[in-house]
């Protein structure tokens, strides 16, 4: 028979009995699962890196990161299974996105606070391009960070000197706080070591060049 036609038959009341209990049970249910706290992470107190006054007028220190890395999730990668897959830690995240925590981390270690703002100078550029927790095998992992640094020189942002930099630390335990220690013992190294080079520029480079010179815009 068709739809509406006198022979259609009627549902019980008595099933609707049944159902809506069922129903609303089901919805308490879900309402008692609250979602996980989420633990978020920075890079501590400030990196144990002695902050200096570069020889180099700095008029800026930028990061940019690529847009994998441009978000606060805490990575990892399972070298030892799928090394091509990135994954996140569901219950654990950056308190903001890498690159802005670096960015804090190079400022504070490489221009004091007692150092005048420089209004010429040379600008600071770092491409991030990984930080990561890298799993070796299901136990034994390291923080890592590997960057590019280049040194542009005032007002026209000619490339004055560009160096890698690719640091790994230990993480003493398999899950996210280890991960985020190593990262931060990582990092901490990472910065060190662009602070030395920054410092050491002029005597590496060919005499005459004077980078920090240039630096101040003459």
């Amino acid at each position: 028979m068709a739809p509406g036609s006198a022979g259609t038959r009627r549902e019980s009341p008595m099933r609707w009995l049944i159902v809506l209990p069922a129903l609303a049970l089901a919805g308490c249910l879900g309402a008692s699962r609250q979602a996980p706290d989420v633990a978020h992470f920075d890079f501590g107190p400030p990196l144990n890196v002695p902050a200096i006054t570069p020889a180099l007028p700095l008029r800026s220190v930028d990061v940019v990161a690529p847009s994998w890395l441009d978000s606060p999730a805490l990575q990892y990668r399972l070298a030892y299974a799928e090394p091509a897959r990135r994954q996140n830690y569901a219950e654990s995240r950056w308190i903001a996105p890498p690159g802005e925590l670096l960015e804090v981390a190079l400022r504070r270690a490489i221009v004091s606070s007692e150092t005048p703002t420089v209004t010429g100078g040379c600008r600071l550029l770092i491409d991030l391009d990984e930080l990561a927790q890298v799993f070796r095998t299901p136990r034994d992992s390291d923080g890592v960070i590997e960057v590019r640094a280049s040194l542009l020189a005032a007002r026209t942002d000619k490339l004055l000197a560009r160096r890698g930099f690719s640091v790994s630390r230990p993480a003493a335990t398999a899950d996210a706080r280890g991960g985020v220690a190593a990262i931060t013992a990582a990092v901490e190294a990472l910065v060190a070591g662009v602070r030395d080079w920054l410092g050491a520029l002029d005597r590496e480079r060919a005499p005459g060049l004077n980078i920090a010179q240039t630096c101040r815009g003459a």
